[in-house]
């Protein structure tokens, strides 16, 4: 939920507890207080209080509705709303390229110190907010990808791995119009579209992934370091492509074990 919707879901608060009119109305605005309360000592996520929001902004709606009655106030608050949102709109739109963005945000924090919206999940600032991040490096991946894919001679015993849904997906969609397979992926959706069985044992193994897992190392006896997403700009920065080839024993034996993990879980 943006930042100025607070201007109605506050009013709406306010509306639900003061109005003589909204009293069989207030136990919504109890519920709403209740409920953020309870997130905020539980450590829960921001947008988990998202259920509360349309009652409130309703609640909101109506309040404003009743005090802008006068015709010189319903043009000059839109007015002054519209003003103050231009500078802000950055914050909930990629109005601007990605080096536009990140110029955007440097100068917001190095004037206003304002941080908002660049903090991820993981606690960490990014020049860019996690969404807008989100965006970029894709493109970057597949065309790595695709220059490791065109290097395996025998094609029908290859295969390209992405070790999370957002590596598979951009194969998958992006890799169309490079030829690409689809990815196989043990994450999320991915997963119920794993291949049980190769026709062919596998001989080269596309790896997508920070870095290389122990078992992948152990198994193929040549890595090949193809590239990597160089943009830092990208929440994906640094995810690598390596080409495995030349494994020292079954592929297929191999991938019929870490099925028989997966299921465990």
């Amino acid at each position: 939920m943006p930042s100025w919707a607070s201007v109605l879901t506050i009013a709406g608060l306010i509306f639900l507890f003061r109005n003589k009119e909204s009293g069989k109305f207030r136990f919504l605005g109890i519920v709403s207080i209740l409920v953020v309360v309870l997130l905020i000592f539980m450590r829960g996520k921001s947008y988990y209080t998202i259920g509360i929001f349309p009652f409130l902004i309703s609640a909101g709606a109506v309040w404003y509705e009743r005090w802008l009655e006068r015709k010189w106030i319903r043009i000059a608050v839109p007015v002054l709303l519209i003003l103050l949102t231009i500078p802000m709109i950055p914050f909930g739109l990629p109005v601007y390229k990605s080096e536009g963005l990140v110029k955007y945000f440097r100068v917001v924090e190095s004037k206003y110190g304002i941080k908002l919206g660049r903090r991820f999940e993981d606690g960490t600032i990014h020049s860019l907010p996690q969404d807008y991040a989100d965006m970029i490096g894709w493109e970057e991946l597949t065309a790595i990808t695709a220059r490791a894919y065109n290097s395996i001679e025998d094609k029908k015993a290859g295969i390209i791995y992405g070790e999370n849904y957002g590596h598979a997906g951009a194969i998958t969609i992006i890799g169309k119009k490079y030829g690409l397979p689809e990815a196989v992926c043990f994450s999320e959706s991915f997963r119920y579209w794993i291949p049980l069985k190769f026709d062919r044992d596998i001989k080269s193994f596309i790896y997508i992934n920070d870095k290389l897992g122990k078992d992948i190392q152990k198994l193929f006896n040549k890595i090949t370091l193809v590239g990597m997403i160089s943009n830092p700009d990208s929440r994906e920065y640094g995810t690598k492509v390596y080409l495995c080839e030349d494994p020292n024993s079954s592929f297929n034996e191999f991938w019929t074990n870490r099925l028989k993990d997966l299921k465990k879980y």
